[in-house]
């Protein structure tokens, strides 16, 4: 074997014809070059070259010219949250996000926060905007239009993903959906290439992690490109009860999309299908608390209290304490066309049906040993959508121009029960809860854009879009449900105050209702080139959404739908932004930094807690902060990146408890929970050469500042913090060709990764219980999720 040595080529081309014939045919290969060719828009995520007309992350170039702020993680970013992450871990490592749940794999739900605006929910509130950012998977929205709410584990393989494209405020009108006010995040997966090929990676690791991804690309056949991608897993949580259970999750996706060109542009089709499900471990209390023991029975001999520093830290309640099992599921089928009407106009159309469905089954709870111990939640969605508009290319200026119509229904059905007084999942007992609404929504928008350049180092792009919500409320508990004889329901018509009183709940209105909103959004960025390198920006965007719908109160439930507004954002941005292929220490070198003004207004802040009943409150809040980001090649051989933010969020506005007799509490100037006040992350790739083997070691460390926390107590914002922690990183790959007979040139590569390295230990979640979760009579004391220990992997690939 030739002996080691240091490799410096000296042209990028060189270099990826060399990272070619190391690793031909890769199609997520995370080698650094070929990740830095992806993020420039040279080739496809495959190393095959690009087609026209598949989704791409917007290239260097593009986001060095573009009047907003965006961050696009390619595979060389996206590795570092490790073999099993869901997309929740990927988007981490963008600047100003903070993820908290209670997993560590890509089967568990997690709640995600960008520039302090919340998606997601990762088990329990106290987060303000409640699903106000959009998510997209290959252009389609996958955020459930009544709920605004998307599960992070319904894309739980993040092998298949390609890059990330994270967009900070509401964005360009013709990008925007309906629910964008703090911003939005585009998941590309692996799209149609020119060349066959394909990949398969095996993982395992710490806690008995499971994982296979693969995806085949059948290249140009007569015309049509295809990609089927996909992947499954299991494995074990990292906190064990004492009777041994490890709350074991699974999941599994697949995806499908297949391209044909003709003349006249390009027709694709494409489909997706994931499901997660899992055992949910339940908080744990940082400090013991009388009669809080691991066998719920305080009086049982033997019975250890359970909380962090009893029990253990990563602790959980046995199997026959405490069990809920949670299920989530999306599945959509969609199109695209492309079509060139002439020289300068594109005809593009969108079309897509989904179903998002979710299952939370919970048949043991000794803290709830009532007639609502059990729960049965089994709510569904079913969506359809189209997006049609029109792209002109014009001697100084692109304009765009259409809009989209979207049609769901939601039933929110839940059902809290005990068998001991004769219910079931279907039936309803006496004293028990329930839900079965209907939502019927219609969303509608219009826009135009104009992409100004005068000259080409000036880029105005104004933009104005028309909303419209309507939503229409029908409950259907008596039909949905059977009911234990004795059963007779409370109920309650927010629109008249009429109500009946009864032994068990029905948390929906018995009364109907329609509710219609509109309104108009404008918007207008600025992107000036000062330098060749250098570029400065500015915008000013506003965006409108309806109030998340669902739960277990809320609009039309238990709040008069006459009170129903529309939320709105208003976002302010400035910043510069760097772009050098090749000088000095900088090749493919961009970086970033941008001021933000946030105002949220007009919000229903309602905090959904464990037993589902919710907190409803009015306000407004304010973000302020920075975000920073780079990526650069000192040497051909060392990739570096880093993201940084620093968020201030106040509320301008918050008050609970107003009503016609009394005025209700201020806490106006208290800071949003879970923001935390600073985010760091920053990496290091380095390539070497060992013969024909490549070797890449990798380190990379991330930050979580402090953040305040939610009260149960007060139905409001905490002064109390959780501090802040951070994770060292370390992974090892090995990479070689290899060659087989009549198979051609292949590759395989061997990869250790370890997170957590030091084993830190903290809390990714913590809120101050009232004392309902366990049945306590005090309240005022934390609960938490920990987060993960030191854990390994190792995985082999095989690419061809």
């Amino acid at each position: 074997m030739a002996p080691s040595r240091h490799v410096n080529i000296k042209t990028n081309t060189t270099r990826k014809t060399l990272m070619a014939f190391l690793l031909s045919g890769t199609a997520f290969a995370p080698i650094l070059v070929h990740a830095q060719a992806v993020n420039a828009g040279e080739v496809s995520a495959s190393g095959a070259a690009a087609l026209p007309g598949t989704t791409k992350a917007p290239p260097q170039k593009k986001i060095f010219k573009s009047g907003t702020t965006r961050r696009v993680l390619g595979r060389a970013i996206m590795d570092a949250a490790g073999p099993v992450a869901g997309a929740a871990q990927i988007l981490s490592y963008s600047p100003g996000v903070n993820i908290s749940g209670y997993g560590n794999s890509g089967a568990s739900k997690y709640t995600i926060t960008l520039d302090g605006v919340q998606q997601g929910w990762g088990g329990y509130g106290g987060f303000t905007g409640n699903g106000a950012i959009g998510v997209t998977l290959d252009g389609v929205p996958i955020v459930d239009p009544s709920t605004d709410l998307w599960q992070s584990n319904t894309i739980p393989q993040t092998g298949m993903i390609q890059s990330t494209t994270v967009t900070y405020g509401p964005g360009n009108p013709v990008d925007r959906w309906y629910n964008n006010i703090g911003g939005g995040v585009e998941f590309t997966p692996a799209q149609p290439t020119t060349k066959p090929g394909g990949d398969i990676t095996l993982t395992y690791g710490s806690y008995g992690q499971k994982n296979i991804e693969f995806d085949l690309r059948t290249g140009i056949y007569h015309g049509w490109s295809t990609v089927i991608a996909g992947g499954v897993g299991d494995g074990d949580s990292f906190r064990t009860a004492a009777d041994g259970f490890r709350s074991p999750a699974e999941n599994y996706s697949i995806y499908l999309k297949t391209i044909k060109h003709f003349s006249a542009g390009n027709i694709q089709f494409g489909g997706y299908f994931a499901r997660s499900a899992g055992y949910r471990v339940p908080v744990i209390p940082t400090t013991p608390q009388a009669g809080v023991t691991i066998t719920g029975n305080p009086g049982q001999a033997g019975s250890t209290l359970y909380s962090q520093k009893t029990s253990g830290y990563y602790s959980a309640l046995p199997f026959n304490t405490y069990e809920k099992f949670d299920t989530n599921a999306l599945w959509m089928v969609y199109g695209k066309e492309n079509i060139h009407l002439d020289d300068s106009t594109t005809l593009h159309n969108l079309t897509w049906y989904e179903n998002i469905s979710r299952v939370h089954s919970r048949i043991t709870d000794l803290y709830n040993a009532r007639p609502q111990q059990d729960e049965y939640n089994n709510p569904y969605t079913n969506i359809f959508g189209d997006k049609v508009w029109l792209t002109a290319k014009l001697p100084f200026n692109t304009l765009n121009f259409g809009g989209y119509y979207i049609h769901d229904t939601y039933n929110s059905r839940n059902n809290f029960y005990n068998p001991a007084d004769g219910g079931n999942k279907h039936i309803v007992n006496i004293k028990g809860k329930i839900r079965s609404s209907y939502f019927n929504q219609d969303d509608f928008a219009l826009f135009v854009q104009d992409d100004i350049h005068p000259i080409s180092a000036l880029h105005i792009t104004p933009g104005i879009r028309f909303v419209s919500f309507q939503t229409s409320y029908s409950n259907s508990s008596l039909q949905d449900f059977g009911f234990a004889p004795g059963v007779i329901l409370s109920t309650h018509c927010p629109l008249t105050s009429a109500s009946t009183k009864g032994n068990t709940t029905d948390q929906g209105a018995s009364c109907g209702a329609h509710e219609s909103r509109n309104g108009v959004e404008p918007s207008l960025s600025v992107n000036l080139r000062v330098l060749p390198w250098m570029s400065v920006y500015g915008s000013y965007e506003e965006a409108l959404r309806t109030p998340a719908l669902g739960g277990g109160g809320g609009l039309f439930q238990s709040i008069d739908p006459n009170s129903y507004h529309l939320e709105l954002g208003q976002e302010f941005q400035a910043g510069a932004k760097f772009h050098i292929d090749n000088a000095g220490f900088l090749h493919h070198f961009l970086a970033g930094v941008s001021y933000f003004h946030l105002r949220y207004a007009k919000q229903a802040l309602k905090f959904t807690l464990a037993n589902g009943n919710t907190i409803s409150a009015n306000g407004t809040s304010l973000y302020q902060g920075a975000n920073l980001f780079f990526d650069d090649n000192p040497i051909y051989a060392l990739h570096v990146f880093g993201n940084a933010s620093i968020v201030h969020a106040t509320y301008t506005n918050y008050v609970t408890g107003a009503g016609s007799a009394k005025p209700g509490t201020s806490y106006n100037g208290r800071k949003v929970p879970y923001v935390p006040q600073t985010n760091l992350n920053i990496g290091a790739y380095y390539e070497y050469l060992f013969g024909s083997t490549l070797i890449q070691p990798r380190a990379w460390y991330q930050f979580t500042g402090t953040q305040n926390l939610f009260n149960n107590m007060t139905g409001a914002p905490s002064r109390q913090t959780m501090p802040g922690y951070g994770t060292f990183n370390l992974s090892l790959k090995v990479a070689m060709p290899l060659t087989l007979p009549y198979a051609g040139r292949k590759s395989v590569d061997f990869k250790l990764t370890a997170l957590n390295v030091t084993n830190n230990r903290y809390n990714q979640y913590e809120y101050i219980s009232s004392g309902g979760y366990f049945g306590t009579a005090n309240g005022g004391y934390l609960l938490a999720y920990p987060g993960a220990p030191f854990t390994i992997y190792g995985s082999i690939g095989m690419h061809f």
